[in-house]
């Protein structure tokens, strides 16, 4: 901002005004490396495109908040993996997407078989996936599987977790197919119709077993180093007794009733 001043032909300038616009400026600074990107894909496809169109760089980084050399680097197309608007955040993984991909594919699918893989089955096969492929890796060579931090983020990236298994026979599992599920609804739908049967007249009865001593103790305060903690039970090993239980499909139940061990006549 320029204005006259009282003497006739000298020009003075408002520095108080140029200093804050200057300051204006350099709020908007271009980000430095080493901190969280804050601009999504879009942001670098215009970036990218505004560069195609013989922006300046300087310009460009300040107008989308991107930093100079990651805009080079995807202009140049110089990156591995990530070139153009694709964005690929952090160290890339050992394994490709698209092995990860079929790897996950082939854990859900012996998972849902009941032939589950454990931690070190997934670990050895990502050795030897890394190994069949020719990937650079730093995988354990002498154990010859992944490491433990390798699987942890693998299984946040796609949303797996350990399990404990329930032990399922191979009648069962052989026995529980779609054709046997339909034909038992089918014989079952004939028999309530046959009968005229109701809620009131449909029972279900299941099982238990209780123990006449408590299996799992509460944790309790002791000395630290102490090799045996014990605390007093009726009995070590306890007596086992069924318990039966009998509702209806209308919500009425019968008294339970209780299986207890006899002595042999």
């Amino acid at each position: 901002m320029v204005f006259k001043n009282k003497k006739p032909g000298i020009l003075t300038y408002n520095y108080s005004v140029i200093i804050h616009v200057n300051f204006m400026e350099l709020n908007q600074k271009t980000p430095k490396r080493g901190r969280a990107s804050t601009w999504s894909p879009e942001d670098l496809q215009k970036a990218l495109e505004a560069l195609r169109n013989k922006y300046g760089l300087n310009e460009v980084s300040r107008l989308y908040g991107l930093p100079k050399p990651t805009l080079k680097r995807h202009l140049d197309g110089k990156n591995k993996f990530a070139n153009g608007n694709v964005v690929q955040r952090g160290r890339m993984t050992v394994l490709p997407a698209e092995l990860e991909n079929e790897l996950v594919s082939h854990i859900n699918q012996l998972e849902g078989m009941l032939f589950g893989l454990t931690r070190n089955d997934i670990r050895c096969l990502a050795y030897q996936i890394a190994e069949k492929n020719g990937l650079s890796h730093r995988f354990n060579k002498t154990e010859g599987m992944a490491g433990k931090d390798w699987f942890r983020d693998f299984k946040k990236r796609h949303n797996l977790s350990l399990r404990q298994p329930e032990a399922t026979s191979l009648a069962r599992s052989t026995g529980f197919n779609k054709i046997a599920v339909n034909r038992f609804f089918d014989k079952l739908e004939s028999i309530i119709t046959e009968n005229k049967l109701d809620a009131l007249k449909i029972f279900n009865t299941d099982e238990t077993a209780l123990s006449t001593v408590q299996k799992k103790q509460q944790k309790v305060v002791s000395l630290t180093g102490r090799h045996q903690v014990g605390k007093l039970t009726s009995a070590e090993r306890g007596l086992t007794t069924t318990a039966i239980f009998c509702a209806n499909a209308a919500g009425n139940a019968i008294p339970p009733m209780l299986v207890y061990k006899r002595k042999r006549m």
